[in-house]
């Protein structure tokens, strides 16, 4: 393969990794304006686990011993989990709403002895930036070992953070590198590496921290994890092996690459939760600098390069 074709082929294949994660039906949720937090009855039941999944908008039940009964808007026995698995009540409209089954009768099975679902009653409050902290309950109804318990707990609301500073953070960053790269040519091939580098760490960062901390299935994506780290030795590898204004041209790609993917993630700027596993100033701080040194990569790489000529 010429090498002439190694840095459009990576960057293409860079670009397309995002927009085949983002058309994934459970991509990633980033941030989010609340967190659900269980009440401690319903931490602490018996022999049964429950947790909020998929950015808090999907509930997980496993049951170690006896038997659950998950009830629906009616009152309706919705769905059933014991030790031997989980089965839905066909004839349950709530379980039909949640696309759970179609109408029919009887029970059938459909999971082990942990299941996942999304629940409508789970959906938050409007928001209301006015009101902090806890602003609604939810109740989901259920039967253990047939006794009546409550799945319960309280939306918890968080301020929205300001995205003035970080977006002028952004604007600094790209114009110094615009400035360095016209004031200094000679370090352009310099720059550019440098902030293509950079940007691709800080979007493989971003990607992982992200998936990992967002499970819909309680499990971590990770063929898609694996898939971007090896696009990403793929690349480093590349940028070690191409020489003069073909590394500076594949750095540049991979800046403005890492600087797309992270314009889905921009919501960190715009909401109190993040869903990750660095706290939510270091995850908006990895999406602000991808976006940031991506633009600035690319910049130096084509424009400083037409600037230059």
């Amino acid at each position: 393969m010429s090498k002439r074709l190694v840095a459009p082929i990576l960057a293409f294949v860079t670009l397309a990794i995002p927009a085949s994660v983002s058309a994934h039906p459970k991509s990633a949720t980033v941030a989010l304006d609340y967190r659900l937090v269980l009440d401690h009855a319903t931490r602490t039941l018996p022999n049964v686990s429950v947790r909020i999944l998929d950015g808090d908008r999907s509930l997980r039940v496993g049951v170690r011993q006896g038997r659950l009964v998950v009830l629906g808007d009616l009152g309706e026995h919705m769905l059933r989990i014991d030790t031997a698995g989980t089965w839905v009540n066909e004839a349950s409209v709530t379980a039909q709403a949640a696309r759970l089954t179609k109408s029919g009768t009887g029970w059938r099975r459909i999971g082990g002895s942990t299941f996942t679902w999304h629940d409508h009653r789970l959906a938050p409050p409007p928001y209301d930036g006015r009101r902090t902290g806890t602003v609604a309950r939810f109740a989901i109804p259920a039967m253990r070992n047939g006794e009546h318990v409550t799945l319960g707990g309280a939306f918890v609301r968080y301020r929205r953070p300001s995205p003035w500073a970080w977006l002028a953070g952004v604007a600094l960053i790209v114009a110094a590198a615009v400035a360095a790269t016209r004031l200094l040519p000679r370090l352009r091939p310099q720059f550019a590496i440098a902030l293509g580098v950079l940007a691709g760490l800080a979007a493989l960062t971003a990607f992982v921290t992200f998936g990992i901390a967002d499970a819909p299935n309680g499990q971590a994506a990770w063929a898609q994890i694996g898939l971007g780290v090896a696009l990403a030795l793929a690349v480093a590898v590349a940028l070690l092996r191409l020489e003069g204004e073909r590394r500076i041209v594949l750095a540049g790609l991979v800046g403005a690459a890492a600087a797309a993917a992270s314009l889905g993630s921009l919501g960190v700027f715009r909401h109190g939760v993040v869903v990750s596993v660095l706290p939510a100033v270091a995850s908006r701080t990895v999406c602000a600098l991808a976006v940031a040194a991506g633009i600035a990569s690319a910049t130096a790489a084509f424009v400083g390069h037409q600037g230059a000529t």
